[in-house]
């Protein structure tokens, strides 16, 4: 571990020590439908049930209105849209007079390797988060989602399709996946983020129909990857469905280069990685674009309404997202309390 952040620090690394349990994707929908059991004696739960607006009554929260025109009451509220309904939650925050500060949008590729080469790494750390900051325009780029043994996985996000990964408790792949992402904070009078990114991931859907996919040596040398030369290849796409293609013609050249660096930086920690037989899958994209001004326990300004999770642009994945909703929880059933006593 020690020797680890030490290479780290030569190659221009921040490594992030985040000590997690892997779940694992058929886990989690074991788990989560444990939940859901566990809630249904005692909660009503309804699905396929989409809520178009936030009722407000004199500066506190007093319920939703549905898509259907219903209007559901309640005293407390946590609002988790997720990153899908990033959007919506903006419109509302807006309407409401609520405070918003854009956040960065992050985009970039899902990098797959053969498992060996990060092996010695997802040893230490099931996921290995790492930090850097490119030389030629100082943007931050941060390492995401590591799946030792994993697969790569397509996503609909609203109708655009971009790149995901994830990996199964029981079932290995001989390769490891994770996400290489740009973090771009924008100045005024930009305002749209999500519409940023959801332009460049549809660059990739009009070119590859999906997922485009890319060796990294061809991208080097300034062509694209077509089928032969992608079965040349030592690694093996878990994601037969990608497009072989041009990544060149999808990302600004900022964000190219960013990543080219990055992926050197990591060939230090992690040699192999800097491979031309690597594999670049786009666009990721990850959607939470404006992050509503809240309180330490996640209160926004109105009365009794919270909100968590990446749709509220609080956090950026699933441990840190479960957490929020953990803090929102807590501090409502402490006013309950002081409510009954």
């Amino acid at each position: 571990y020690e020797e680890l952040l030490k290479q780290a620090v030569f190659a221009g690394l921040r490594v992030v020590p985040v000590p997690i349990r892997h779940v694992g994707t058929g886990r989690c929908a074991e788990i989560l439908g444990q939940m859901k059991a566990f809630l249904a004696p005692r909660v009503e739960i309804r699905l396929h049930c989409p809520v178009s607006r936030i009722l407000v009554t004199q500066g506190c929260v007093s319920g939703v209105k549905t898509a259907d025109g219903k209007v559901l009451r309640g005293r407390y509220m946590v609002v988790a849209p997720g990153r899908e309904g990033a959007g919506w939650l903006r419109q509302e925050a807006k309407r409401l007079h609520l405070e918003m500060v854009v956040n960065p949008v992050d985009i970039g590729v899902r990098v797959e390797v053969p498992l060996a080469v990060l092996e010695p790494l997802t040893k230490l750390f099931y996921e290995v988060k790492c930090i850097y900051y490119s030389k030629t325009f100082e943007d931050k780029l941060r390492t995401f989602c590591m799946n030792p043994g994993g697969e790569v996985v397509m996503e609909n996000n609203d109708g655009v399709i971009t790149v995901n990964g994830h990996a199964y408790a029981y079932r290995k792949t001989e390769n490891t996946n994770f996400a290489i992402l740009v973090s771009k904070t924008f100045t005024e009078p930009f305002k749209e983020p999500i519409a940023y990114g959801r332009h460049i991931a549809s660059l990739a859907n009009l070119l590859g129909n999906g997922v485009l996919v890319q060796r990294l040596g061809d991208l080097l040398a300034g062509r694209r990857t077509n089928p032969e030369r992608l079965a040349k290849g030592l690694v093996r796409p878990t994601l037969g469905e990608a497009t072989p293609g041009d990544l060149s013609l999808v990302f600004p050249y900022r964000h190219l280069v960013g990543i080219v660096e990055m992926l050197q930086a990591l060939n230090r920690i992690a040699p192999g990685v800097y491979s031309r037989d690597t594999l670049l899958y786009g666009a990721e994209v990850k959607f939470y674009s404006s992050r509503l001004s809240l309180s330490s326990c996640l209160e926004t300004g109105v009365r009794h309404l919270f909100a968590a999770g990446d749709g509220a642009g609080v956090t950026r994945g699933l441990v840190q997202s479960s957490a929020s909703g953990v803090i929102a929880a807590r501090e409502i059933l402490k006013r309950l309390g002081e409510e009954v006593g």
